[in-house]
């Protein structure tokens, strides 16, 4: 029996089991999409389907086996999606009769001899794994636009003849293989370029001499890239990201990087950089992200940042050697989320204007997307993938990378008390201050940070009670106030006691659970102590 049925869409549900052989009686489907479900075994046989099918779409499932040599039959289909499965086997070769064929996506399979006999416009192969040669039969495909062979497990140079292909892609990425040598310049032609995660040793010759420049999103991170980056005049005047982390680069960050007036985000993080952030990144007011973190940048924080870099994101400097204090204008810094300038040598105190950080202030102040910083770079390719230290573990974060709220001004020098400012920033979601030389009590008004998950002030010198509304954050999933001055009754009866006891050790007046240390009578924290700081009467041991 025929069914007459033109669209059938099942994506995104938790149908599972095997695809059901009557699925060959639809005749009229146009558009049939079953991705984002559990069905696995192989492909029924779709020879029988639709001679108007168009598109095919069932990644993300668990299917296996090889294509179906019927598959040639379905002559008028434009797209066929494949991902995310258990595929294997070779191609069959009846898929050449695929004339109408825009886009094949058979990333995260087991493919073999993949050989596309026909003129393609979409092309990913990722984890297809079928190097180590770069692949030769791309030599047919000469109207391709978008290419994705990461993780193809190619041990290999890119090739001198891949430049007439490029002539016409918008979207490469080698990433995840092992290409080495130097990065050619006219991959410059490319609109979004990713080449990490390889063992490329030079990229002189393709910033300062590239091709043509187009090019609007480079992504060259985790290579073998080294020596100082060219101090030249990149012809690149479209650039919106730069992504060169995690290389061994030397020297000083170019001012010449400056002449990029479209950079949005500049992330140069995990290299060796030395001397002073360059001055002329001030003209680079467009930017939203700068990561230089784990360099040896040294001298004060820029004043400038603040001045002129006013719609920063993200600010992550953490693991060099700045000193000096923090300058005030960063409180200009309005639309900033992250906010990461531990593990330096900066002193003094915290600005009380940082309640300025109106992003962490009101939700309705969110400046990007939940689909992450990178949507608001304007490139539809790119997510930012940043490693977050959260909750005393390195975590990378992108997609969801724009719902967070962080301040982290852990292991350097403040002193003085923690600001009644800072109480303001209700979005807060981390706050780390932790190894300082900061004292004084815990503001009472602690409690409005509502939307707090980790919160790490261990390390300092911190006095008084734990104020009983630092209870009624239901979000907290991790606290460290160990290693303090805190003194009286853990509050009792309510999450406090769930965290272990390491999280309050080395507080010599502190008692209750979940310490061992009992107090002396049942007095709590709602009292008059609360307010006043005292602790007598509260402790064995004669104290």
């Amino acid at each position: 029996m025929s069914i007459n049925l033109v669209n059938l869409t099942l994506l995104e549900n938790e149908i599972k089991g095997p695809l059901p052989n009557s699925f060959e009686n639809m005749r009229s489907l146009a558009r049939f999409d079953l991705s984002g479900n559990g069905f696995k075994g192989p492909l029924p046989n779709i020879s029988t389907f639709s001679s108007y099918l168009r598109r095919l779409d069932a990644s993300n499932n668990k299917l296996n086996g090889t294509l179906p040599k019927g598959i040639g039959e379905l002559q008028q289909l434009e797209y066929l999606v494949l991902y995310s499965n258990s595929f294997s086997g070779t191609l069959p070769k009846s898929i050449g009769k695929l004339q109408q064929l825009e886009a094949l996506d058979l990333h995260s399979n087991s493919f073999s001899g993949l050989i596309p006999p026909f003129q393609l416009d979409i092309l990913s192969l990722r984890s297809c794994k079928s190097g180590p040669q770069f692949p030769t039969w791309l030599k047919t495909q000469i109207i391709i636009s978008t290419l994705d062979l990461s993780n193809f497990e190619i041990h290999d140079e890119i090739p001198n003849w891949f430049f007439s292909q490029i002539l016409t892609l918008d979207f490469l990425n080698l990433s995840s293989n092992q290409f080495r040598g130097s990065v050619p310049p006219y991959l410059s032609n490319v609109t979004a370029l990713f080449l990490s995660n390889n063992r490329f040793i030079n990229v002189k010759t393709f910033l300062c001499y590239p091709i043509q420049g187009s090019i609007q999103l480079l992504d060259i991170s985790n290579n073998m890239l080294n020596g100082s980056l060219p101090d030249c005049q990149w012809n690149m005047n479209d650039l919106i990201v730069v992504k060169l982390d995690n290389n061994n680069f030397s020297g000083v960050i170019p001012r010449s990087i400056s002449l990029l007036s479209k950079i949005q985000h500049l992330l140069l993080g995990h290299d060796n950089f030395s001397g002073n952030l360059p001055s002329s990144l001030k003209n680079c007011t467009k930017l939203e992200v700068l990561d230089v973190e784990s360099n040896i940048l040294e001298g004060n924080i820029p004043s400038w940042i603040g001045e002129r870099l006013t719609n920063l994101i993200l600010l992550r400097i953490r693991s060099n050697n700045f000193y000096g204090i923090i300058p005030s204008n960063l409180c200009h810094l309005q639309s900033v989320q992250i906010f990461d300038i531990s593990i330096n040598a900066i002193s003094g105190y915290i600005p009380s204007c940082i309640k300025n950080f109106t992003s962490m202030v009101a939700k309705g102040s969110e400046v990007v997307d939940e689909r992450g910083i990178g949507a608001s770079a304007g490139v539809g390719w790119f997510d930012v993938i940043i490693s977050i230290m959260w909750k005393g573990i390195l975590r990378e974060y992108s997609s969801t990378l724009g719902l967070l709220r962080v301040i982290d001004l852990s292991c350097n020098n403040l002193i003085g008390k923690i600001p009644e400012e800072l109480t303001y920033l209700v979005e807060l979601v981390q706050l780390n201050l932790s190894r300082n030389n900061l004292n004084g009590t815990i503001p009472t008004e602690i409690g409005n940070l509502n939307k707090l998950d980790s919160l790490d002030l261990s390390h300092n010198k911190f006095c008084g009670v734990i104020p009983t509304s630092l209870a009624s954050i239901s979000s907290l999933s991790f606290l460290d106030l160990s290693s303090n001055k805190f003194s009286g009754i853990i509050p009792t009866g309510t999450e406090l006691q769930s965290f272990d006891a390491s999280m309050y050790i080395d507080n010599d007046g502190l008692c209750g659970p979940p310490l061992t240390k009992s107090c002396i009578g049942d007095e709590s924290p709602n009292g008059s102590r609360d307010h006043l700081g005292g602790t007598e009467g509260f402790f064995n041991d004669g104290e």
